[in-house]
């Protein structure tokens, strides 16, 4: 059987349908007072860079190398008059001394080769349009680096500018009132022009450089015609604010992280939150479909899983799932008959799931087959409770919970982990506990030694 694994590059082809969202939020750009920042907030995994590349797009942004294009629109780049799109990982830059200078490098680097303001310079001079781009990077040096490289012979017209006006104004004023003069300079001629810049990835860089972009922005990039659309996970960045705003002594956990909300409010009071998909089995599907290979048994992942909920509700988690169900397809052969193929899929994803998200239980699993009954035990709620109602989960199912409520013993208690709802955002859900009760009595410990042995195998070739 071969193998077609899925990577996870972002895409501008729309398969969640997305669509309504991104023409909603594209309007808002378009048409919002400015300076405005938005918030696309998600999980890891979530979307967030194919979300932000599709609004982008949408904007009449040009897709960058290794983002996939949609096959249905031939390669056309939409066009927009008053727009122009800067896309910036912040992750790349996560260990600059000033993210912020690192952005104006790559704003004046993207600025350069955008057709609408070549075309706008072309009625002055080349010499023009680099002496206008230099006012970036003036204003890079003027802030205290030299992270932004000035072209020779041209002086800088932020050093200029800041000369003759340092003793009207204040110093941060002045910044920000050149920087807002040098990007309408740059912006296509117009009523409602703006310039909109994508910050992904700011939730993987680290506390300090997260926190010092996040005041970069407040302090000189809070200017008209600019907005921002940050790519986060609101909980990560949080907990990165935390570890740098000031706090007293005495102030609680709670406390610090309210003041970490606030501030975090304060520079992004627009926030759009992707929603999780609520049909991870079709979306699973979809990827299994994509293998010619795989249509037949795709179809059994279906008619097995029904209308259980068993998969985690993140696009990347999944990809990577399909990419092991398809290794693990391979080891073990396609039963005749609907009843087996359906344990047959049942089984295969299990060893999947388990091998993808649970290394410690693989690794159990593997050394010892009959650790799969102990595994079903804990999923049936005999293993979490004793008799006295105290949770007894075993050491290795300590940080994990379970998705669903269910009763054990007379019916009239449940289990310590079932008295809330889980987030089903949660990276420490056993997604296909469900699964497993449902087929428990066709899934013997002796009927995944070839999944467990053929794997090895696979691994060794």
């Amino acid at each position: 059987m071969a193998l077609v694994l899925l990577d996870d590059l972002p895409t501008i082809d729309d398969k969640l349908g997305w669509a309504s969202e991104i023409e909603r939020l594209t309007a808002r750009v378009e048409n919002c007072p400015t300076p405005h920042v938005l918030g696309i907030h998600g999980d890891w995994g979530a979307g967030k860079t194919s979300f932000m590349r599709q609004m982008q797009y949408e904007l009449g942004g040009e897709a960058e190398p290794g983002v996939v294009r949609n096959l249905n629109n031939n390669g056309n780049v939409k066009e927009s008059e008053a727009v122009v799109t800067i896309w910036f990982d912040a992750w790349r830059y996560q260990h600059e001394s000033s993210p912020i200078v690192a952005l104006l490098h790559e704003m004046r680097r993207q600025f350069s080769t955008m057709k609408q303001v070549v075309a706008k310079f072309e009625k002055l001079s080349t010499v023009a349009l680099q002496y206008t781009l230099d006012g970036l990077a003036g204003i890079g040096k003027v802030i205290g680096y030299e992270a932004i490289p000035n072209a020779e012979k041209i002086k800088s017209i932020g050093e200029a500018w800041e000369k003759s006006n340092y003793y009207q104004v204040g110093h941060t004023d002045s910044l920000r009132k050149h920087l807002h003069d040098t990007i309408v300079a740059l912006l296509p001629d117009g009523e409602n022009t703006r310039v909109v810049v994508f910050i992904d990835d700011l939730d993987r860089c680290n506390p300090k450089s997260a926190f010092k972009l996040l005041e970069g922005l407040k302090i000189y990039l809070n200017i008209p015609n600019c907005v921002f659309v940050l790519g986060m996970n609101e909980n990560i960045l949080i907990d990165a604010v935390k570890e740098e705003i000031s706090a007293p002594s005495d102030a609680s956990s709670g406390d610090v992280h309210l003041r970490a909300s606030h501030y975090l409010e304060k520079i992004c009071t627009d926030v759009y939150r992707l929603p999780l998909p609520r049909t991870s089995s079709e979306f699973f599907l979809k990827m299994l479909n994509s293998n010619p290979d795989q249509v037949e048994a795709a179809q059994t992942f279906t008619l097995a899983v029904g209308n259980t909920v068993c998969l985690p509700p993140n696009l990347r988690r999944l990809k990577a799932l399909a990419n092991q169900w398809q290794r693990f397809a391979g080891c073990v052969p396609y039963p005749v008959g609907i009843e087996q193929q359906k344990i047959w899929a049942v089984r295969v994803l299990i060893a999947s799931y388990i091998h993808q998200f649970h290394r410690d239980l693989w690794e159990r699993w593997h050394f010892d087959a009959d650790f799969w009954n102990e595994c079903i035990a804990w999923c049936c709620g005999e293993r979490s409770q004793n008799a006295s109602g105290d949770n007894t989960s075993p050491s290795w199912a300590v940080a994990l919970k379970l998705t669903s409520r269910i009763q054990v013993g007379d019916g009239n208690t449940r289990p310590a982990w079932a008295v809330q709802y889980p987030n089903p955002g949660d990276i420490n859900l056993f997604w296909i506990d469900e699964l497993v009760r449902e087929y428990r009595d066709h899934l013997l410990s002796v009927d995944f030694l070839p999944l467990l042995e053929g794997r090895q195998a696979m691994s060794g070739a």
